[in-house]
């Protein structure tokens, strides 16, 4: 199962996220607090939301995350439900999802509460109504550490203030081809803003694939942190599509090369690793959309998500110890030999 579909007109801005960080006034914050209230955490959040009061606790699917096998863990992580922290933390910890929405709750991550909320394309204000619509219902039960001063308080300091964190996934890959990723890197981290990996920070980036978002949540409301990713991210969004109209008008044909390589390799490869894979497909991607090959039917950016290492072996229902990389190979040849 994907947790959303890709429907982004340019094929720039795949998907929008915003993740809002809280903690409850009365427990310790993650580096003090025990399994006991850990615990007590879960249960207190848990009721919270599938309380009676609230006409959308239908809506809701609690998973004790402690409890899936390795591979569902780490399915979860490659789809964005939850996060590297979440992943690898050894407290007790459980997920809320919103069956009908890109909604999730993670409880006992780096902050007591994480409400993340995640569409597909230009869509962040969606994003934003959505995670607070959450907020304000765990907010009617439960009384968040909030200073008049410094607004929400956080495990880390970078969240203290409003706990937002705004994002886009974006695919850049001209930009990327031709030695701009750095640049802009640099250029907007002046504007308390971060260019990082396809799975945030500490990550790398495969396949052109990269998530810009907000590092300061104090001394801004919401709206203007989120105005302010817009606008710098339309600014990206413009520089690739220049570069990708020159691409169609010049038709450079050591890209073009690269592109129809790529589609013979991901064809009729018989291993692959992720890695290689990934450049490939984003290759392809870039062709389909200057429309250098024409290939019908086919969502990339849904394919690069089936390609990761735990979703392979969920697919394939095999063991770790198989070659994942033939398992990824017979999945690409199947999708592209339809």
């Amino acid at each position: 199962m994907l947790w959303y579909e890709q429907k982004s007109n340019d094929n720039i801005i795949i998907s929008s996220r915003v993740r809002l960080a809280r903690n409850l006034k009365d427990y310790p914050f993650y580096s003090s607090i025990n399994n006991e209230q850990s615990k007590e955490l879960i249960e207190i959040i848990s009721k919270a939301i599938f309380n009676d009061r609230i006409s959308t606790k239908n809506y809701f699917e609690k998973i004790d995350f402690d409890n899936l096998d390795k591979i569902k863990k780490y399915t979860m992580l490659e789809k964005y439900i939850v996060s590297a922290n979440f992943l690898e933390s050894n407290k007790p910890k459980a997920i809320i999802i919103e069956k009908n929405n890109n909604i999730n709750i993670m409880i006992n991550e780096e902050d007591h509460i994480r409400i993340q909320a995640i569409n597909s394309g230009y869509n962040i204000e969606k994003c934003f109504e959505e995670a607070n619509r959450i907020d304000n219902l765990l907010e009617e039960s439960l009384s968040y550490a909030f200073d008049k001063q410094y607004g929400y308080l956080t495990s880390c300091v970078t969240n203290v203030g409003t706990g937002l964190r705004a994002s886009f996934m974006l695919y850049i890959p001209m930009l990327e081809k031709y030695g701009h990723i750095q640049s802009i890197s640099e250029s907007i981290s002046k504007f308390g803003m971060t260019l990082r990996g396809m799975h945030g920070e500490g990550s790398q980036a495969f396949g052109s694939i990269y998530q810009i978002s907000n590092q300061v949540t104090l001394g801004k409301s919401e709206k203007e942190i989120i105005q302010d990713l817009k606008n710098i991210t339309m600014q990206i969004v413009e520089r690739e599509k220049q570069l990708r109209n020159v691409l169609k008008e010049n038709q450079n044909i050591d890209i073009i090369d690269k592109i129809y390589r790529s589609y013979g390799i991901i064809k009729y490869c018989k291993k692959i690793n992720f890695k290689e894979a990934m450049e490939h497909l984003s290759n392809i991607w870039i062709g389909i959309d200057t429309n250098i090959i024409d290939v019908c039917d086919i969502n990339i950016y849904n394919i690069m998500m089936n390609i990761q290492p735990a979703s392979v072996i969920d697919r394939f229902s095999i063991n770790e110890k198989e070659n994942i990389e033939i398992y990824r190979a017979k999945y690409l040849n199947e999708v592209f030999n339809k």
